[in-house]
């Protein structure tokens, strides 16, 4: 619902009047500044949501987040100047905020590190598909330009606001919170989902919120931050990513449109390089889980993602030109291994939020940055924000090579950022490691490991 901002700027750009640009006069950089707005309040509201979350169980939480955002969405089409298109869009960052951190909390709580990526990559994928369907979806939208009154760009607010309300609704009477409570489990296949998460997986048991957790996780000391590069570092890196995902997500339409495309010409032609990238994020995230490796996936997808932003840079042919846009819809297949192997640095509900919600939120200040990567003055081409997206996934991959030569590249769960696997110094009680609720000691842990 965020990014059909994007499709709603080059809606009917080829009548007269009738687009979203001309009918509400975001003229300039207005657009930019609309875009780059979403993300103050999102990125505000974004970590304490996924403390909420564990506060109020993903079903209630996650349902909260996608009906609010859906009656938002459905709202933008009543907008009639731009001072109104701000607002709202400083309340869909409101209301969306937490919603993608949200769920990969949620899946650290089902799955195992060695098995997160290629569940997390199915969601991710399912932003692939939404942008397919979206440019579907605005193709025929652009032909309902008229009717009931309403311009294309109203149109396209109010279809693709009311599925969010009815999923919404939905998931909160369906979506099951934890393993624990699961009601379509039985008592005994309840404890082996549990048991089978071993004794670092966080637990719809663990404190709401653990002062401890919290502690370790988010504020060993502010020069420790930086030495055992946790969140910080982490942050870092996923901003540069955040980028090029806001990039494409934002802008793919109007890259299009400048290769020459109008109307629902434009609109159709952001289907195929989304529908590739479904797989490509599927793909790179299966192969990384399966083959137990983080880092070499991480940097392969992003070099694939730079070579995208080169082409658009450099080719002057319309058919290179299209396919750099390809390879630059595939931004995610490198963002899923990695947010899997930042979770697997954590243990407990706590740390587990905070290393979703707090890293994410951190590095979604790129959403204020991104825009202005794409400036009107820059068009039609935008060489300066093509370069800096390819420099800034540079630094990405220099980053994850750092924390390869820390960490290792293993998707298990292991010690050197935000807590050890070895017994904390201050810890009264030698050999015991404490992960949410429950004590596990070192001989629990190895034998758990090697299991």
């Amino acid at each position: 619902d965020r990014t059909n901002l994007g499709n709603a700027r080059t809606l009917n750009n080829d009548k007269p009047g009738e687009s979203l640009v001309e009918t509400l006069n975001l003229s300039g950089d207005r657009y930019n500044f609309i875009v780059a707005i979403f993300f103050l309040p999102y990125v505000l509201f974004e970590f304490p949501s996924n403390i909420a979350m564990k506060f109020f169980t993903p079903s209630k939480w996650i349902s909260r987040i996608m009906v609010s955002w859906g009656i938002v969405t459905i709202c933008t089409a009543a907008v009639s100047s731009y001072a109104g298109l701000v607002i709202c869009r400083i309340f869909i960052g409101i209301t969306e905020a937490g919603f993608f951190p949200g769920v990969m909390c949620y899946l650290c709580f089902w799955y195992k590190p060695d098995e997160r990526a290629t569940r997390m990559a199915i969601f991710a994928a399912s932003i692939a598909v939404a942008g397919a369907f979206g440019g579907l979806i605005a193709t025929g939208v652009s032909f309902m330009s008229g009717k009931a009154g309403l311009y294309g760009w109203q149109w396209l607010f109010i279809l693709e606001g009311i599925p969010a309300v009815l999923v919404g609704i939905l998931i909160f009477f369906y979506l099951p919170d934890y393993p624990e409570t699961a009601k379509f489990l039985t008592e005994e296949e309840r404890q082996v989902a549990v048991e089978r998460m071993g004794p670092f997986a966080p637990r719809g048991t663990d404190k709401h919120f653990d002062k401890k957790d919290f502690f370790w996780a988010f504020a060993y000391a502010p020069c420790l931050t930086l030495c055992r590069h946790n969140v910080l570092t982490h942050s870092l890196c996923y901003f540069f990513m955040t980028n090029s995902l806001n990039a494409f997500g934002y802008f793919a339409p109007t890259i299009i449109a400048n290769l020459g495309f109008k109307g629902y010409k434009a609109q159709l032609l952001t289907v195929p390089p989304n529908a590739f990238a479904f797989f490509a994020i599927i793909f790179n995230s299966w192969h990384s889980d399966r083959t137990h490796e983080r880092p070499k996936h991480i940097i392969g997808g992003l070099i694939f993602v730079a070579i995208g932003y080169v082409l658009l840079a450099t080719v002057k042919n319309v058919g290179g030109r299209y396919v750099g846009v390809f390879m630059i819809a595939c931004t995610n297949a490198a963002v899923i291994p990695f947010i899997a192997y930042r979770t697997a640095t954590v243990t407990g509900a706590t740390s587990t939020a905070i290393a979703t919600g707090g890293v994410i939120a951190i590095a979604n200040i790129a959403g204020a940055v991104a825009p202005y990567l794409f400036r009107a003055k820059d068009a039609p081409h935008y060489y300066p924000g093509l370069w800096t997206l390819f420099a800034m996934l540079g630094a990405a991959a220099l980053i994850v090579a750092f924390l390869w030569y820390k960490l290792g590249s293993s998707s298990e769960y292991r010690g050197g950022l935000d807590e050890e696997v070895e017994p904390q110094p201050e810890d009264p009680e030698a050999g015991v490691k404490k992960t949410g609720d429950e004590d596990v000691t070192v001989a629990e842990v190895s034998a758990e490991l090697k299991a």
